[in-house]
């Protein structure tokens, strides 16, 4: 079952969990989309994306991994968030989803759905169990979020940070929201203006 508790575990905190949904909290499990860093990545190891999945309430438990089901989740994980980044700064930029990570984002959730690694799916696909120790289990059942999330999120409410280029659910009344963070990146490019400012005097 998928709650959208987010309960931020070490080394994660909730900083990294901005985007209103845990597949936008995915995407941005990078630390900068518009300036990429050299040492940008956040999901380095299994063991961090056990964390990131307990801290955005994919689970309670942290499951002890097999050497087998550990030994790709890395660089599946990574594939399925560049995937649903591009699906979702598509939209965030009114753009059509694009066809080939999309593709491969129902192709893994139909994978993992016929191999029952994710079962007992309701209709509205927010309550499913999966095996998330099988080898494929944590990457399909992500990708089915992605694929849920694209069809019920509002997607005129899909942004993306005038900074960082991290993705955000606009909650705000107005909808006019532009940064991930006003603490972060809202404050940085207040900083920035008023450097600027300074000198044009």
């Amino acid at each position: 079952m998928v709650t959208l508790a987010t309960k931020a575990r070490s080394p994660w905190q909730d900083a990294h969990f901005i985007g209103g949904h845990p597949v936008l909290d995915l995407t941005n499990t990078v630390f900068d989309r518009t300036h990429p860093a050299e040492d940008g990545e956040l999901l380095k190891t299994p063991s961090d994306v056990l964390t990131w999945c307990a801290s955005a309430g994919l689970f309670e438990e942290v499951p002890s991994l097999t050497e087998a089901s550990a030994s790709g989740l890395v660089p599946e994980v990574q594939a399925v968030r560049e995937q649903a980044w591009a699906v979702f700064s598509a939209v965030a930029h009114g753009q059509a989803v694009p066809a080939e990570p999309f593709g491969a984002l129902l192709e893994r959730a139909g994978t993992g759905v016929r191999a029952e690694q994710v079962q007992q799916i309701d209709a509205a696909l927010d309550r499913f169990t999966v095996d998330w120790t099988a080898p494929g289990a944590i990457p399909a059942a992500l990708s089915l979020l992605v694929v849920q999330a694209l069809f019920t999120l509002p997607r005129d409410r899909i942004r993306a940070c005038g900074r960082c280029g991290w993705l955000f659910l606009d909650s705000s009344r107005g909808g006019r929201r532009r940064w991930c963070s006003m603490n972060i990146c809202g404050n940085r490019e207040k900083a920035r203006r008023h450097r600027q400012g300074r000198a044009h005097h």
